[in-house]
């Protein structure tokens, strides 16, 4: 039988001194300048909570995280060993919340009246449903700045309260650099994000980004009802803890929380921490299956309806549901 861990013992040993911890535990450590070096792993570094051993190209922050890669337990096992002992907390660490000098103040004069140049990044290279987009637009979620980057709306109460918050996703690659442009404004709530709601929610879906979160939606469609959608800007179960409190704040009746965030190692280890924790609804997963994340799923089942339409593109949504069939039956 799995033992399953309440949401205060992960929390408690996320937050304990790593040093204190494997001192504890017989491991010997020599500071040299800001960080402390292992004495037989002379590659093995640890420094404000966080640890790199380079030698074989292991990196994380925390107890929990290190007694995983260095002893081999399971996450289970490491959040009872790590708590096993009476060891103090980090409270230096960069994972703490930042301190707000004042409230957030959404910048509206930034904004741009026209829209053209946001609508063409997420409909035709993000492949998203025009229709949500325009909807969107409408309902004050998305906006377009003076530097044509899409400005995420964070929105209480499912999208529909106080701007708390804000993101911006630029349009166009950034030159000499990987990727856009990416800015979560400053001041913001902490542990919240771009949220949604699809009718009245039952359910909380998670997201690692806005961009993966509009993808799902573009491709469950009418599928997807009575459900509050979330962007968490990465994988943090503060995020999801928070969240789902507030939502039953709102008297909302939740009987399910999915994780719907990438396919990779990080993704999937998010998934078996937040699968641990004994809280009601139980945690769920929705993972893509082949591809790294929705939208690259959707960018996917774009090109193959395309193909199978040619030379005729009318019906274009209607005609996805059968490539779509394989993917979306394995949703939770």
């Amino acid at each position: 039988m799995t033992y399953r861990l309440a949401e205060e013992e992960v929390m408690k040993a996320k937050d304990v001194d790593l040093l204190s911890y494997l001192e504890a535990k017989g491991e010997k450590f020599q500071k040299e300048g800001n960080y402390y070096r292992h004495t037989e792993h002379d590659s093995l570094l640890i420094r404000d909570n966080m640890y790199a051993w380079n030698s074989r190209g292991e990196k994380g922050y925390g107890a929990i995280s290190f007694a995983r890669m260095y002893y081999g337990m399971s996450f289970q096992e490491a959040v009872r060993d790590v708590n096993l002992g009476d060891y103090p907390t980090f409270t230096s660490s960069k994972e703490e919340e930042p301190k707000q000098d004042e409230p957030f103040r959404y910048p509206g004069h930034l904004e741009a009246q026209d829209k053209q140049a946001i609508k063409q990044y997420l409909t035709q290279e993000r492949k998203i449903d025009s229709r949500l987009v325009n909807w969107l637009i409408g309902q004050n979620l998305i906006a377009q700045d003076k530097k044509k980057n899409v400005v995420f709306k964070w929105r209480e109460k499912g999208g529909t309260g106080d701007i708390v918050g804000a993101e911006r996703q630029g349009t166009v690659k950034m030159e000499n650099k990987r990727g856009s442009f990416k800015q979560i404004l400053p001041n913001g709530k902490p542990h919240t994000g771009f949220t949604v709601d699809v009718g009245k929610p039952t359910s909380i879906y998670y997201f690692e980004s806005p961009i993966d979160l509009l993808s799902y939606w573009t491709l469950q469609q009418n599928r997807l009802q009575n459900a509050r959608l979330v962007s968490m800007n990465g994988l943090k179960m503060k995020t999801v803890l928070r969240t789902f409190k507030e939502a039953k704040d709102e008297g909302l009746s939740v009987n399910r929380i999915v994780l719907a965030v990438d396919n990779d190692k990080a993704g999937k280890e998010f998934t078996e921490k937040m699968g641990a924790l004994t809280i009601t609804p139980r945690v769920q997963m929705h993972l893509p299956s082949q591809v790294k994340d929705w939208n690259d799923v959707l960018k996917a089942v774009i090109q193959s309806t395309e193909k199978q339409q040619q030379p005729h593109k009318q019906g274009q949504f209607e005609q996805r549901q059968p490539i779509l069939k394989k993917e979306m039956e394995r949703s939770v």
